[in-house]
């Protein structure tokens, strides 16, 4: 009977060390932080190109108010025609509200162009009237002696009719409208006008544009 005499290698088990596994961890979660960034960035630089901007970074819409025949103001008048005001109410109020949630905007400018035809009208009165009519809403006192008059008084009649609907709106509180002319000297394409005395329509109109308030810094003599 032989016997098999069998070796068996001994082998000291290894020491066990945490700082590997912690180390690889570590690294490993450092791999997973870098490539999470890189994903973001690479989002937002696809946003940017695709123009993916952010509400404050975007540009508003301008609404023109046309000199159509069912907008039209009288001549010489600042008198809003029924269909004008239910536009105003219906329409411009609405798109009021929803740009401003939009582009998160605080004022409403409006705007009074006008074609270049001399105002015939007797001496204005601006000078003396404006702020109490403007206050009150009877701008059937003002009487204009200009074309920069004229404008002004038909923007402060929409202004006036959306400071109504606010009264009224509350999705329209805290805004600010604001009434402003240019009278004729801004073609529709926003360039300078030349000279024209001739009747034109299509310079006849309303603009109303959304921004926000910026900060009053005042300027130093010195």
């Amino acid at each position: 009977m032989s016997f098999v005499r069998r070796r068996y290698s001994h082998q000291e088990p290894e020491e066990f060390n945490p700082w590997i596994s912690s180390t690889d961890l570590i690294s490993n979660g450092f791999l997973i932080l870098s490539f999470i960034n890189f994903l973001l960035l690479a989002f937002v630089f696809f946003s940017q190109k695709q123009g993916g901007q952010s509400p404050a970074e975007e540009v508003p819409p301008i609404i023109l108010i046309p000199d159509n025949a069912a907008f039209r103001f009288p001549v010489g008048s600042a008198q809003l025609s029924q269909p004008l005001r239910k536009y105003i109410r219906e329409r411009l109020a609405e798109s009021v509200i929803a740009n401003r949630y939009k582009y998160k905007i605080d004022t409403v400018e409006v705007i009074g162009h006008t074609d270049g035809q001399p105002n015939r009208s007797r001496v204005g009165n601006l000078d003396f009237r404006l702020e109490e009519s403007a206050v009150t809403n009877r701008l059937d006192r003002l009487t204009p002696g200009s074309n920069t008059d004229l404008g002004l008084m038909r923007a402060l009649a929409i202004a006036n009719e959306l400071r109504k609907i606010q009264a009224q709106r509350p999705e329209l509180k805290g805004l600010n409208f604001r009434a402003y002319s240019a009278g004729q000297l801004y073609l529709p394409t926003g360039e300078l006008s030349p000279p024209n005395r001739k009747d034109d329509p299509s310079r006849r109109r309303i603009e109303v544009r959304f921004t926000r308030l910026g900060r009053i810094v005042e300027v130093s003599s010195q």
